[in-house]
């Protein structure tokens, strides 16, 4: 894999992040339910042996998943986060970094991995190594966000500073290329997404809610302040209907083993 495919990601940030997030995930996890419906319907149906809901979370999908496994594995970098999804269904929990891949290769019928790729500091090896767990016949169904995500959030807060405030999310050509050479069988899908609110709060404390508003690069330190929070609602743009909209670009991709 190459340097430029790499970033730098604080996990022990992103699973602090995770953890305060844990108990109010779900009243700020639309998102992730649109593309977690989405990718549950790629995957096999049927039970198989073993299953694994990589990046869990709080565990929302695991009771669907259930369904389709004898022995189903969940692994998240929060403790907070496994602690809440062993309330949703029997699991073996795995409280590890995904980058590690603490699993064995031909070890799994089907993974399930609902917006966590953008969390990897290496996707090409998690496509890879994560496509070698699978066993012959084993598909790994994925989301994941890409550039232009989140743009008019982006485009706003340069209206109040020159920080980082927005994740960087790969390309979709780079996303394909690095599918092309996972030495797998692959698919790609992309789609656009967009959610409205009446209020830019609102918008902040969904990304908040599901920990998502830790950025993985340099980031602004202190609070905004009134000056800079009316900045930011004066920037950013609104539709015909009079809502603040986060787009977001979704890839869904298929892996087959």
């Amino acid at each position: 894999m190459t340097a430029e495919l790499e970033q730098h990601i604080d996990k022990a940030r992103v699973a602090a992040a995770f953890g305060r997030a844990a108990r109010s995930y779900e009243q700020h996890n639309g998102l992730q339910r649109t593309s977690g419906e989405a990718l549950l319907a790629l995957l096999p149906s049927g039970t198989r042996a073993s299953g694994l809901d990589l990046g869990c979370g709080s565990g929302y999908f695991l009771p669907a998943l259930a369904a389709k496994a004898e022995r189903l594995l969940a692994l998240d970098l929060s403790a907070d986060m496994l602690e809440q999804a062993q309330k949703k269904a029997s699991i073996l929990p795995i409280c590890a970094d995904m980058d590690a891949m603490p699993l064995a290769p031909d070890s799994l019928d089907w993974i399930f991995a609902n917006l966590c790729l953008q969390w990897s500091a290496a996707p090409a090896a998690w496509l890879r190594g994560w496509s070698e767990r699978l066993k012959p016949g084993g598909v790994l169904v994925f989301s994941t966000l890409l550039d232009g995500s989140l743009q008019e959030l982006a485009q706003a807060w340069r209206a109040v500073d020159d920080h980082a405030h927005i994740n960087r999310f790969i390309t979709r050509e780079r996303l394909q290329a690095l599918l092309d050479n996972c030495g797998r069988p692959a698919r790609l899908t992309v789609v656009d997404v967009p959610l409205g609110y009446s209020r830019v709060k609102d918008l902040l404390l969904d990304l908040k809610g599901i920990g998502a508003n830790q950025v993985n690069g340099a980031r602004r330190n202190g609070l905004l302040g009134k000056a800079g929070w009316q900045r930011l609602n004066l920037a950013y743009p609104k539709n015909t209907a009079g809502q603040y909209v986060a787009s977001y670009r979704l890839a869904y991709g298929v892996i087959y083993g």
